[in-house]
């Protein structure tokens, strides 16, 4: 294993401190891969633990959110900034070796502050009824976040997130989540999700699970600002209520923001009551469209 121990953070004087952010993403990138791949348990939480303190110290540099991270991003760390630039997610997880995934990330915010918010994954723990809460930075489910959609909810904006947990050696999970700023304060989750129309029960996130050797696409379609989403069903009767063997039908499902509410309906009703019924919009992504699905 690298000698993490006797890593020193690289300093030379410049003007944008640029040069010294990009010999710390080179040297990250050289330890991140040892949080999937060392031999034992014990030495991927040690480059975990690692890579995510000296993020917490490099983070907080004046400028460091102009900073791609590029080196970083083409190894472990997943990065998405806000489409309105005032915040990115810096998000990675740990796979032991039984397969089993904890996430690590940053909540950075692109203020005068330089606030940043370390996020330590619970969703292995999570509150009862955590589907209907709203949560704290400290309180975060754990995903790897790749995509995210501004849409404003009684005059307040608020950010759709869409992310990935790799779960355990048995299932994975896509979520599909709620941003939004109490005051400039960070608090996930709100109780805008429906399960169709007529659903009196909504929920602030929503967590799909399927079998890990199935694909689940999960897409943000930007310009019909829907989301489109694969149908997950039971392989057979008796596994209703058993992710481990549920898998996408070939049928696809979306979510809308129609007044005030992310309701979702089946993609074969999209438009109808428009003059038009559209099984299949015609910029629909593939499944390889889904980052998370490049695996």
């Amino acid at each position: 294993m690298l000698g993490m121990a006797n890593y020193v953070f690289a300093k030379k004087t410049d003007t944008t401190g640029f040069w010294w952010l990009g010999q710390n993403d080179i040297r990250l990138s050289r330890i991140a891969p040892l949080i999937n791949t060392a031999e034992t348990d014990q030495e991927r939480k040690t480059a975990a633990n690692f890579l995510f303190h000296s993020l917490d110290t490099i983070l907080q540099i004046p400028g460091s959110f102009g900073f791609a991270f590029d080196s970083l991003k083409s190894t472990t760390v997943s990065i998405v900034n806000s489409p309105d630039k005032k915040f990115r997610f810096l998000t990675f997880n740990l796979v032991t070796t039984k397969g089993d995934f904890k996430q690590f990330g940053f909540l950075q915010m692109n203020d005068k502050e330089h606030s940043l918010y370390a996020l330590a994954d619970t969703l292995k723990n999570p509150k009862k009824d955590f589907l209907n809460l709203e949560l704290e930075t400290g309180e975060w489910l754990g995903a790897l976040y790749y995509s995210i959609a501004p849409f404003k909810y009684q005059g307040k904006k608020m950010y759709l997130l869409l992310g990935f947990d790799g779960a355990t050696i048995h299932s994975n999970k896509k979520i599909l989540d709620v941003l939004w700023f109490d005051n400039g304060v960070p608090v996930f989750g709100k109780q805008l999700f429906r399960q169709g129309a007529f659903d009196r029960q909504p929920t602030s996130r929503v967590v799909f699970e399927f079998h890990n050797n199935s694909l689940m696409m999960l897409h943000y379609e930007e310009k019909k600002k829907i989301v489109v989403l694969d149908k997950l069903v039971p392989s057979f009767p008796e596994a209703t209520n058993d992710f481990y063997y549920y898998i996408p039908s070939g049928d696809l499902d979306y979510f809308a923001f129609k007044k005030g509410w992310w309701i979702k309906d089946a993609l074969e009703n999209y438009n109808l009551g428009q003059g038009k019924l559209k099984k299949k919009p015609k910029s629909l992504p593939t499944p390889e469209a889904d980052p998370q699905n490049q695996e």
